[in-house]
C-alpha cells in the first residue's frame, strides 16, 4: 500500500493514503519540483503555500521543501473543513509577477523553528464539587476533550478554559463552554507562549508579562470571531448544544489546528451538528474558520465587539473576492492601540448589521459550509500596529494574500 507521511518534531502526525492499488516500491518519482507564480500586483509575505497531497504522488517518507535561495522549510500535512488533504509549506516572499521553483525531496527540517502551536489542557487529581474543579491537581494535555452541553463558565478544569493556538505573531483561546467565544492573548514576543500561559493562577494572564498578555474583555458579545447566529435583532452565541468534542488535529511548525464538533446545536430553532476548524499559519496574525453544519442554517454570523474608543471600519466590495469589518483604537484592557478584523466571502454576506454588543457580519452558507478569516492587533505586538495607517497596511495584506492565490504548476 503507498502512504505518503510527512512528521518533524512537536507536530501531530498524519498518515495518508494516497492508492490502495500502487506499493511503495512503485515508480513514483522520489521529487518533485513546485513551481509557483504571483500573478498579483503586490509581493506577497510569510505565505502558507497549500498544495493537495493528491497531485504530488510521493512514495512513503519524510520531505522537505528546498527554496531557490537553498534554505531548507518543512513540509507538513493538514486536512481541510472536507477532510482534503493538504501539503503545506512556508514562502517567505514572493514578489508581483515572480516565479521560483521549489524543490521537494526527502529530508528532515529538525533546525527549522516551531511557529505555531496548538494545545488543549486540562487538571487532573482533584474532583468535580457541583461545577467547579477543586483539589490538589496537575496538568495533562491530551489534546482532545468531550464535554456535556451544560458544562459551564468558569469550572477551573481547563487550562485558560478552552483551546488555545498561536503564531509567532499572536495567540487565541476560546471558552469551551457555554459562552463559545473566541478571545486574544497579544504577544510582545515571536516565540512560542501558551504552554506556560494559565498554569500559575486562573487568571493572571490578564496581567501584563514579559510575554505579553490576554488583552481584550469578550464578556457576552463576539470577542472577534466567534461562531454564532443571527436571530434577526441579535448575534447569538454557540451555548444550547447536546454536546462538544474538541481535538487538536494539527500542532506544527508551520500550521496548528482546533477542530470542534457541537452536536446538537440549537440555532434559531434549528437543531443541527455543527463542525468548527480553526487553523493558524506560520507569520500569520490571522486565523482561519472553516464551519459546517449537517442542516441549512441560513443566518450564520460572526463579528468584533463593540467599543466606544475605536473606529468602526467595513469594506463590502462587490469586486473582490473579499470584504471585511474591523475596528480600531484604544480598545485594549491594557488601555492602548489595538485593531481586530474579520474577513469573510464576499458573496457570503447577507448583511452587515449590528446589535448592543457586536458589530456582526450575517453570512449565507455554501453547500452548508462557511468561511471567514480574523486578526487582531496591538501597539505592543513584536511588530507594533500603532497608528490606523499601520492598521490599514496589516488588512492590505491580508485582503492581498486572500484575493490573489498562488498559482501552482507540479512537476
Amino acid at each position: 500500500m503507498n502512504i505518503f507521511r510527512f512528521s518533524h518534531q512537536s507536530v501531530v502526525i498524519t498518515t495518508l493514503l494516497l492508492s490502495s492499488a500502487l506499493s511503495v516500491n512503485n515508480a513514483f518519482s522520489q521529487t518533485k519540483d513546485l513551481i509557483i507564480e504571483n500573478k498579483g500586483l503586490k509581493p506577497l509575505v510569510d505565505y502558507t503555500l497549500e498544495v493537495p497531497v493528491a497531485d504530488l504522488k510521493l512514495p512513503m517518507g519524510n520531505y522537505i521543501g528546498i527554496l531557490p535561495d537553498n534554505s531548507i522549510v518543512p513540509i507538513e500535512i493538514c486536512t481541510d473543513i472536507n477532510n482534503k488533504e493538504l501539503a503545506v509549506l512556508p514562502i517567505s516572499k514572493l514578489n508581483a509577477g515572480e516565479k521560483q521553483t521549489i524543490k521537494i525531496q526527502r529530508g528532515s527540517s529538525d533546525s527549522y523553528p516551531k511557529r505555531t502551536y496548538a494545545e488543549l489542557s486540562h487538571k487532573i487529581g482533584g474532583e468535580f464539587e457541583g461545577n467547579k474543579y477543586v483539589g490538589v491537581h496537575s496538568w495533562v494535555k491530551p489534546n482532545k476533550i468531550t464535554l456535556p452541553g451544560s458544562f459551564t463558565d468558569h469550572s477551573y478544569y481547563i487550562k485558560y478554559e478552552g483551546p488555545g493556538w498561536e503564531s509567532d505573531k499572536v495567540a487565541f483561546r476560546f471558552y469551551l463552554d457555554n459562552r463559545n467565544a473566541i478571545d486574544v492573548f497579544a504577544k510582545k514576543t515571536t516565540g512560542i507562549v501558551l504552554p506556560a500561559v494559565g498554569v500559575d493562577g486562573f487568571d493572571n494572564y490578564h496581567n501584563m508579562a514579559p510575554w505579553g498578555m490576554d488583552n481584550m474583555k469578550v464578556g457576552k458579545a463576539l470577542g472577534i470571531g466567534s461562531i454564532a447566529s443571527w436571530d434577526g435583532t441579535k448575534a447569538v452565541r454557540v451555548d444550547t448544544k447536546d454536546s462538544t468534542t474538541c481535538n487538536i488535529p494539527a500542532d506544527g511548525k508551520i500550521r496548528s489546528q482546533v477542530k470542534t464538533i457541537y452536536y446538537g446545536w440549537n440555532a434559531n430553532g434549528v437543531k443541527c451538528n455543527l463542525t468548527s476548524l480553526i487553523s493558524i499559519d506560520a507569520g500569520s496574525r490571522a486565523s482561519h474558520m472553516e464551519l459546517l453544519v449537517d442542516k441549512a442554517v441560513p443566518n450564520i454570523a460572526t463579528g468584533i465587539i463593540k467599543d466606544k474608543n475605536s473606529e468602526l471600519i467595513i469594506s463590502n466590495d462587490k469586486n473582490s473576492e473579499w470584504s471585511y469589518i474591523a475596528t480600531f483604537g484604544k480598545q485594549s484592557l491594557n488601555n492602548d492601540m489595538q485593531g481586530l478584523a474579520v474577513f469573510a466571502r464576499t458573496k457570503q454576506i447577507k448583511e452587515i448589521t449590528s446589535d448592543e454588543l457586536n458589530h456582526v457580519l450575517v453570512l449565507t452558507p455554501l453547500n452548508n459550509s462557511v468561511e471567514y478569516y480574523f486578526m487582531p492587533t496591538w501597539e505592543l505586538d513584536s511588530e507594533p500596529v500603532v497608528t490606523k495607517a499601520d492598521f490599514m497596511k496589516c488588512i492590505d495584506e491580508v485582503l492581498n494574500r486572500l484575493n490573489n492565490r498562488i498559482n501552482i504548476v507540479v512537476k
